[in-house]
């Protein structure tokens, strides 16, 4: 993103940069579309894998296994949400805009927590709330790591970690929410 240009932009779209500054003020702007654009389409597929599942622990086991960065569409919306981290840093003012996008990724974590505490599916070792927010950050912070490709920090190690995380924060079975995230 650093060294893309308007013109890189304009060229790569097909029209003019003249065209790309009518709609979008900074390169920035660019960015924050095409993060909001590149979301709808897992979000969509988000919300149908979720509405499918019957029960709350297969929405946690499918929403577990959807955060991580594996090769692919998923790895490609961790960059993204880099770029747009690593921007932050420099231009501040991006920030309303980056926690907007990032609080509907949030929500389906409180969401499928919040459930299944109530019908009884979880027993949380902590308020439900809390609990969300700890996954929250683990997948944060292990995305992080898998996304850049440390050798300690793979895909599949960052899922190991976070099923048996998940799994000791909300008291349910590992092997069950693991048989149950390999189907997702």
């Amino acid at each position: 993103v650093e060294a893309t240009r308007i013109a890189d932009i304009a060229r790569e779209a097909g029209t003019s940069t003249g065209t790309v500054h009518y709609y979008f003020e900074t390169k920035d702007d660019v960015l924050l579309a095409a993060l909001e654009s590149a979301n709808d389409q897992p979000y969509a597929r988000m919300d149908e894998l979720l509405g499918r599942e019957a029960d709350d622990l297969s929405r946690l086991a499918t929403l577990l296994e959807l955060s991580i960065p594996y090769p692919g569409p998923q790895r490609e919306e961790w960059v993204f949400f880099l770029e747009l981290w690593g921007r932050i840093l420099h231009r501040p003012e991006l920030l309303a805009a980056a926690e907007s996008t990032d609080s509907r990724w949030r929500n389906y974590f409180f969401d499928v927590v919040r459930s299944g505490t109530a019908n009884g599916t979880f027993r949380p070792i902590a308020p439900p709330d809390e609990v969300a927010d700890r996954l929250v950050a683990l997948v944060d912070g292990l995305g992080l790591k898998a996304v850049l490709g440390g050798s300690w920090m793979t895909p599949e190690r960052m899922r190991e970690i976070l099923l048996r995380f998940a799994a000791d924060e909300l008291r349910v079975s590992h092997e069950e929410l693991d048989r149950l995230a390999t189907h997702a």
